[in-house]
């Protein structure tokens, strides 16, 4: 009898454990948002090895909110909204937005102010476009994305959105910045998690999504830009650091097979049609 009291008593605090954990998780939801779209006239752009000349590709930008108990965390701000006069055409792009963030969260019900967080992969236009939509968030950037922001001459010579360090930053029309150095859990709580990644810019960064039902998921910036890229590990030309990004994609390869991830490249069409349409969401 005491054996069985003993068992029942173990299994009660067992469960009475889960479920003090499970209080402690907090929602994670995350929903795909579309922040544009691309036909890149030249694809060999995509690879310094010298691949695809004479081929075209179209790509996505888009943008990933995610709602972290009463929180909600913007990954990448898309295109900027001169885009929403396109399709434009500037050298071999051809570039249009359809719809902004803002016009997006209102389908939610959300609205600018209730955003507390705008991380970007990286400081590339079309990552970081509508971060002005947003001036009561927190950014959240990696260290030396922040510094190449800061150094003109490296900011011009990789394409790096240097307004974003001149006016919002510097400028102060964003008054709170998360500087953060690396792989940092944004909450404590394993849930989000950044994955430095340099190579593509010095301070790009990919994020790591664990959700209770849909697992877990790599929102990978801008370390690939399709399916191809990523299986031969491709580097675009443009890239700060040829070796850095070979290092950085093995890096979250393993990331990706260590914590069984779905990878979502964020430029890849077919990957995003994977994800639920608005205001669909994961959990």
């Amino acid at each position: 009898m005491k054996r069985i009291l003993s068992s029942l008593a173990a299994a009660i605090l067992s469960f009475a454990a889960m479920g003090a954990a499970s209080a402690a998780t907090p929602d994670v939801r995350m929903y795909r948002l579309d922040c544009g779209h691309m036909t890149l006239g030249d694809k060999s752009m995509l690879s310094d090895e010298g691949l695809y000349k004479g081929q075209s590709y179209d790509i996505v930008m888009s943008c990933y909110l995610i709602k972290h108990g009463d929180d909600w965390l913007l990954w990448d701000a898309g295109l900027p909204e001169k885009y929403l006069k396109g399709p434009l055409v500037e050298g071999t792009f051809t570039t249009r937005l359809d719809r902004t963030i803002v016009q997006q969260l209102a389908d939610l019900g959300l609205r600018p102010a209730d955003i507390g967080y705008v991380a970007v992969s990286h400081a590339h236009f079309d990552h970081s476009g509508q971060v002005d939509a947003f001036p009561n968030a927190t950014l959240i950037i990696q260290r030396a994305e922040l510094d190449a922001m800061a150094d003109t001459r490296t900011a011009a010579e990789r394409y790096i959105d240097a307004s974003l360090y001149r006016t919002h930053i510097a400028g102060k029309t964003l008054t709170r910045v998360k500087v953060v150095d690396g792989d940092v859990d944004l909450f404590g709580d394993g849930t989000l998690k950044t994955i430095a990644t340099p190579g593509h810019t010095p301070g790009s960064m990919a994020l790591l999504v664990r959700l209770a039902r849909s697992g877990n998921y790599v929102l990978s910036g801008d370390q690939w830009h399709f399916t191809e890229n990523h299986h031969r590990h491709q580097v675009p030309t443009w890239n700060y650091d040829h070796d850095q990004t070979i290092r950085s994609g093995r890096k979250l390869d393993d990331v990706i097979a260590r914590t069984h991830a779905t990878l979502v490249i964020q430029h890849e069409p077919v990957d995003n049609a994977k994800l639920p349409k608005l205001p669909g969401f994961l959990d």
